[in-house]
């Protein structure tokens, strides 16, 4: 895997993703946005493995495969869920 690509891809992905910190979020892969409440939730841990919104976002735009999709998934995840427990 190309991680210095990949840590691009995770860059935009995570640049792209809106967030009102009032309660809702908006994913730059998903036309609908998602709310979440206090304590911080993040509607992305439920999903162990990646939604089939975010794998075709990934593929098609990207031009991932199904690791490095999960590799960013894992990634993005992480970096979603600090941003709402730590308020940005």
């Amino acid at each position: 895997m190309n991680y210095k690509f990949l840590h691009k891809v995770l860059d935009q992905i995570v640049r792209e993703t809106r967030i009102d910190y009032d309660g809702e979020i908006q994913f730059p892969f998903s036309p609908f946005p998602s709310s979440f409440r206090s304590p911080p939730f993040s509607p992305l841990i439920s999903f162990p493995v990646p939604p089939l919104i975010f794998t075709k976002h990934c593929e098609d735009v990207y031009g991932l495969n199904g690791d490095e999709v999960g590799y960013v998934w894992n990634e993005y995840k992480q970096i979603i869920s600090d941003k709402l427990k730590n308020n940005g």
